[in-house]
């Protein structure tokens, strides 16, 4: 039968650390609803593999997902605890304070084993990867809003998204850990990933609205409304009344329904009336209208301005797309008045005149956001009669944040996050797609909301499958800057190695190339194979010390012996280290020949002068410079950082996309990928994961500090347009009181 070991984590061994009664709340009712969630997603494991069988082409790919099956049957349980137990203690070990390091801040070190992943290891990164990338942004202020919280409890560590033991960074890599020694092929693992996705990960939401609520109960930062980092598609707190009213936030799951929060477009006017005083307002959509007196003009009625929007909004796509330039907020009441049927006489209703003005003040943020780029900027800014539109017809648009035209919105602007100028669209699937649903809301939302939940669907599809090339190449990128660290930090430990060791000594010149060209790189690759204290590497910094020690003058007779009996053991390592680099037969033979004969002709001298007789003349030059120069990378500028930008820096984790500006050129956004050690290099990829930028720490700091360098709020735009506007009409109420 097979055996399923228990995944062992790196968990310190120090005294369990006590946990606060919050944290000791929170964590128990998460493992009764993870041990809940995981078992769901192994009574529904059957079922997929038995499908996977039935469909099988082959009798030995069959018989491979029944194996399968039988053998998750038999350590379901193994695999359930392993992840309960670990997840538990995953809570004292973020309140155990860290070792002192061995390096100051400026050039604090992370881990070094940075082995290359082999194909599967490869595979599952990539599996994590992805859940973490979806989970995060379909519950990201959640999470942040969590993560912040539980980094306030904590007193030696900096709590980040990545390493909160509730994040799907850490829930994803454990539950990967523990499939690890489970004796099923890479491809059932993988479809367990996409379970573990599926039944555990996206059920999250009620995991953290506990937690967050828990916490908020025990006044642990429980006013986090201005905080928004990231994406999230969640339902705004509820108002006690419109002048307590905070601004909205979401929150997966907080209200009924999934969807409503207590903000009404009831709330909308009553904070437009207070604005204005009790006025009518004269919006021209843009949210800087002028405040005037009622109209006594017969309003439009309903289907007259629904028309006359649909017209608009036809019209409005004819026009052709310029993503170069930051468009003009259209004037909807100035176009829906003079387009409206005996227009000279018409007016819109008062809640009518809300909307359009609200939604106005909405995109007159979007198309002003600096985190956006021009491009999403000019597809998004098409919406807005569409938008104005539907908030006419459908006035659960300001209730529910999780409306499927809001969502859309939110969507796109993720989804583009990564664009920097419309030079590079021409040939983008993306661009083209977000087209294609921009122009589909023009042609095709008429009075029926049901199209933006189908072009959400379709964008969402598309997107997904977009992004499972890009974590791909992402993921090889990270793997191969990541190598490329490691054997330039070899580089560095050999250079310093042979520098220390040959130093002074009488080297021939010979024995000098072979040294500086070839040994080093037999102690490179050992070195960057196996770590410095592995037998392969030890035993080779043995060979360059009795290499080194043979090559010297002698003054004892039994020193003398002692080298001539090390000869043929010396020349055979250095054979076999040759053979290991991959040298020619040749230029082994013709090597070990010449330090072979070498070290019989200084074996001869050396007995000559210890017997008094006549020293023969040999190659030995003066002593060797004083360091073996080898190509490394350089090292990173020691100078401190100052502690503002410094603080920044750590704040800018795996993940986060900046924009970068650059001399004589557009500014160039994109995502930091991976920070390798050593060398402490910034590698940043496009939204395709191809490397595009790559700076030093102290690089970066110089970037921030001549604000060249800016990082990109990621939370969703309705949400942040939805803060700043309802913000903004709440201090005009103040202002006026």
């Amino acid at each position: 039968m097979s055996q399923v070991k228990v995944v062992a984590l790196n968990i310190a061994s120090s005294k369990q650390a006590k946990l606060p009664p919050v944290l000791s709340t929170i964590r128990q009712q998460a493992k009764s609803q993870l041990k809940e969630l995981i078992n769901n997603l192994f009574n529904n494991t059957d079922d997929a593999l038995f499908e996977l069988a039935d469909r099988s082409q082959s009798d030995q790919q069959q018989e491979m997902y029944f194996d399968s099956m039988r053998i998750v049957r038999l350590h379901r349980k193994a695999v359930t605890t392993s992840f309960i137990n670990h997840f538990s203690q995953s809570f004292e070990e973020i309140l155990r304070k860290p070792a002192e390091p061995l390096v100051s801040d400026e050039l604090e070190e992370e881990p070094t084993n940075y082995t290359l992943l082999d194909q599967d290891e490869l595979e599952m990164s990539v599996a994590v990867a992805g859940i973490v990338s979806k989970v995060t942004s379909h519950y990201s202020l959640a999470i942040m809003q969590l993560t912040k919280r539980l980094d306030s409890l904590i007193q030696y560590q900096t709590l980040s998204e990545r390493t909160n033991p509730l994040g799907p960074n850490a829930l994803s890599t454990l539950f990967a850990d523990c499939l690890e020694n489970l004796d099923v092929p890479i491809k059932v693992r993988i479809i367990l990933m996409k379970l573990f996705e599926r039944f555990v990960m996206e059920r999250m939401g009620t995991v953290y609205d506990q937690a967050n609520q828990s916490l908020i109960n025990a006044d642990v930062l429980p006013d986090l409304r201005k905080t928004h980092k990231t994406q999230s598609r969640q339902a705004p707190p509820s108002p006690a009344a419109v002048e307590q009213m905070p601004l909205p936030t979401n929150q997966q799951g907080s209200a009924v329904n999934n969807n409503t929060s207590g903000f009404t477009f009831s709330t909308v006017q009553s904070l437009l009336a207070g604005s204005r005083g009790g006025e009518g307002y004269q919006g021209q959509g843009g949210g800087n209208g002028e405040f005037t007196g009622h109209t006594t003009s017969p309003s439009m009625n309903f289907n007259e301005l629904v028309q006359t929007l649909s017209q608009i909004q036809l019209q409005a796509n004819a026009v052709a797309i310029n993503t170069s330039e930051v468009p003009q907020l259209s004037d909807i009441r100035h176009l829906v008045l003079n387009n409206a049927p005996g227009h000279e006489s018409s007016s819109l209703a008062q809640a009518d005149d809300d909307a359009v003005n609200f939604v106005g003040m909405l995109f007159d943020y979007i198309l002003n956001d600096k985190n956006l780029a021009i491009p999403m900027k000019a597809l998004i800014g098409r919406l807005q009669i569409p938008i104005v539109k539907l908030a006419i017809i459908d006035k659960s648009f300001f209730e529910k944040s999780a409306h499927p035209a809001r969502t859309l919105l939110n969507e796109l602007s993720s989804a583009g996050i990564g664009w920097s100028g419309a030079k590079e669209l021409k040939r983008d699937a993306l661009y083209n797609k977000i087209e294609s649903v921009i122009s589909r809301v023009l042609n095709e939302f008429n009075q029926n909301p049901e199209v933006f939940v189908s072009l959400l669907k379709e964008l969402r599809a598309f997107v997904s499958k977009d992004n499972r090339r890009s974590v791909l190449v992402e993921q090889r990128v990270k793997e191969s800057e990541t190598g490329k660290a490691k054997t330039n930090g070899a580089k560095a430990t050999v250079q310093a190695l042979i520098n220390q060791k040959a130093c002074g000594l009488r080297l021939p010149s010979s024995a000098g190339r072979f040294i500086s060209e070839t040994w080093s790189r037999v102690l490179t690759l050992r070195c960057v194979k196996s770590g410095e204290h592995a037998d392969g590497w030890m035993a080779g910094v043995a060979t360059l010390d009795n290499l080194l020690w043979v090559l010297q003058p002698l003054s004892e007779l039994v020193a003398v012996e002692r080298r001539d009996s090390m000869v043929d053991s010396l020349l055979a390592e250095i054979d076999a280290g040759m053979t290991e680099l991959g040298c020619q037969t040749e230029e082994i033979i013709e090597f070990t020949k010449w330090l072979e004969e070498h070290l019989v002709t200084l074996s001869k001298n050396d007995r000559a002068y210890l017997e008094e007789d006549e020293r023969p003349e040999l190659d030995l030059p003066l002593n060797v410079v004083e360091e073996i120069i080898l190509t490394t990378m350089k090292p990173e500028d020691t100078k401190p950082i100052e502690p503002e930008f410094l603080a920044q820096i750590k704040a800018l984790t795996e993940g986060t996309w900046v924009e970068i500006s650059q001399e004589n050129s557009q500014p160039l956004r994109c995502k930091l990928t991976t920070v390798t050690v050593p060398g402490h290099n910034y590698i940043f990829v496009n939204r395709r994961g191809m490397k595009v930028f790559e700076k030093t720490r102290m690089g970066i700091a110089t970037l921030l500090k001549d604000n060249q360098l800016k990082i990109i709020d990621e939370s969703q735009v309705f949400d942040r347009a939805l803060q700043s506007v309802i913000g903004n009409l709440r201090q005009m109420q103040r202002d006026r009181s």
